[in-house]
């Protein structure tokens, strides 16, 4: 039986990185939460015809154990049983608040969506990665081309984002060196970030 928490924590930095969140702490609810199957009558229905609707009923008065392997046996009260598979059910969780929520089987993420000013800056600083990139494109440099920037703004909040990323936007962009000065050369474009501007050179 795979523990799940352990494969979490195996795998945290590849989820995190394809996932693009910050970080991964293990979920916890202030209500009980209470795991509940509920059978699929459009699956079961091909399956098992006209006891369908007993299925349904049984698995609802809980009637229902888990056997492993992703398979689950409903029973009912004259000591008939079904087994169903994966795709024959669904898994809920009773007390559990659905907002940016997902389930799979035992499994339950949830996602902090708050927008923190350090996750504004690291967003900024992604885009910009992206932006320098297409300039990068846009100039016809060669992937193994490494370039000088060099870039121009009123903005303080840019100034400090270029600083705090300093070493991510060098590795990412292929940068030799980054200095704030006016220049042009090769290729000369404008980065916006809402309100901020930021005029940007690549010299090869």
């Amino acid at each position: 039986m795979v523990n799940e928490q352990e494969l979490l924590k195996k795998y945290w930095d590849i989820i995190k990185e394809e996932v693009n969140v910050k970080e991964i702490s293990s979920f916890s609810s202030d209500k009980p939460l209470v795991k509940v199957f509920k059978p699929l009558g459009s699956q079961l229905s091909a399956k098992f015809w006209k006891d369908t609707g007993q299925i349904i009923a049984n698995g609802k008065q809980w009637n229902i154990k888990e056997l492993g392997n992703w398979k689950v046996e409903v029973f009912s009260n004259q000591w008939w049983s079904w087994i169903l598979e994966a795709e024959d059910y669904e898994v809920v969780y009773e007390g559990l608040d659905d907002s940016n929520i997902a389930v799979d089987w035992n499994m339950i993420a949830k996602l902090d969506l708050q927008i923190t000013p350090e996750l504004e800056r690291e967003w900024v600083a992604r885009e910009l990665s992206r932006f320098l990139n297409q300039m990068r494109k846009d100039a016809d440099f060669a992937v193994e081309d490494k370039v000088a920037m060099s870039f121009s703004t009123q903005s303080e909040n840019l100034k400090n984002i270029i600083s705090e990323f300093w070493d991510f936007l060098k590795w990412e962009a292929l940068l030799l060196s980054i200095e704030e000065a006016k220049k042009e050369w090769n290729i000369t474009s404008e980065f916006v970030s809402w309100d901020d501007k930021v005029e940007i050179t690549l010299i090869r």
